[in-house]
């Protein structure tokens, strides 16, 4: 393999030759890159979907099935549309994030998100529109990293999110 190729492993081979799982990596070159679990010993987890342009017909089929579970404990931004909050049947929290107390609201996001991983809940961040594009998803992630968790990503319909904005 070339020092620039991209290699991704998340198993290994204990002393009697069986595979065992492991914290996955992802090598470039000579850089290897631990990621965290995407559960933590007591089960909890994050799952971090977009919610797109607000309807609930465009969501994905994976983000209405989370959604739905009553077992989750769901975190939302103020701007998900009252339709998409309404197909929740777990616990919900609203963020209250309104120009300049934008980071204090943040800081209640993470706390609710840390308290959610320590009860081993499975806690859904439910942002609007894309998670990515406007919306700290990456600081999020990096966030959640720094409990001993990976996210797990379900995206918008792109595509349908930008069809939608343009009818």
């Amino acid at each position: 393999m070339s020092s620039n190729e991209k290699k991704d492993t998340d198993t290994d081979t204990n002393d009697e030759g069986n595979n065992k799982q492991k914290n996955p990596t992802t090598t470039y070159g000579e850089i290897t890159i631990l990621h965290p679990p995407q559960s933590l010993p007591n089960g909890g987890r994050v799952t971090l979907i977009g919610s797109g342009p607000g309807d609930p017909d465009l969501l994905t089929v994976a983000a209405h099935k989370v959604l739905c579970d009553p077992s989750n404990l769901v975190i939302a931004d103020r701007l998900v549309s009252a339709e998409i909050l309404d197909l929740i049947e777990g616990e919900c929290r609203v963020a209250n994030k309104f120009p300049g107390c934008q980071h204090k609201a943040q800081k209640e996001i993470y706390r609710w998100v840390k308290e959610g991983l320590d009860a081993g809940k499975h806690v859904v961040r439910l942002k609007i529109g894309d998670p990515f594009v406007f919306g700290r998803g990456g600081e999020e992630v990096l966030e959640f990293r720094s409990y001993g968790v990976e996210s797990t990503v379900i995206p918008v319909r792109f595509f349908t999110c930008l069809a939608f904005n343009h009818l």
